[in-house]
């Protein structure tokens, strides 16, 4: 089978972007800083099929939780289902600008926050299975709250900044989809 230019430059940005995701979480970060919703935003606006976007998000944390090691299903399902809030917006998005990412970055961060520590005190026995041992969790869950509306803007950043920078240096990239 072979490639046509376009779809070699999709390849290699799904490549990259799984590599991203896989690296910056082998890596020593501060907890959460990560770019797997940064990465689900960029999919989101750039490949014209959402199912890349899910599927590039997925590959690299199912690849990088090989290495980190996989716990609870019923947290790792939310977790996952979680970084693809982004997705959510692609019609917000169809025109991408810095305060639309920087708004669907931060929202995707909050929700996150908001299913996961919720899913934490579901799924395991780390809190009790009251509405106190919920507060407990989201109290729990500050701390890692900051870490990832940092991360989640400072990928974006790094993401479409670096986009936008190849964007006009290299002739005949792909351009994003347009929801």
């Amino acid at each position: 089978m072979t490639l046509n230019s376009q779809q070699r430059t999709l390849l290699a940005v799904a490549i990259a972007l799984i590599a991203l995701c896989v690296v910056a979480r082998l890596l020593p970060h501060p907890p959460n800083f990560a770019p797997a919703t940064a990465v689900a935003l960029f999919g989101c606006v750039f490949f014209s099929r959402r199912w890349h976007a899910v599927a590039v998000v997925v590959l690299g944390m199912i690849v990088s939780d090989w290495f980190i090691g996989f716990h609870d299903a019923g947290v790792m399902l939310t977790v996952y289902a979680s970084l693809l809030m982004p997705l959510v917006a692609r019609r917000f998005l169809g025109k991408s600008n810095a305060l639309r990412l920087g708004a669907v970055a931060v929202l995707s961060g909050i929700g996150f926050y908001l299913t996961t520590n919720a899913a934490v005190w579901f799924f395991t026995n780390a809190y009790p299975a009251t509405l106190d041992g919920l507060a407990a969790s989201y109290i729990a869950g500050l701390p890692f709250l900051k870490w990832t509306l940092l991360g989640n803007v400072f990928y974006t950043a790094v993401l479409f900044g670096t986009y936008g920078i190849v964007r006009r240096s290299v002739a005949g990239i792909a351009q994003p989809a347009r929801a």
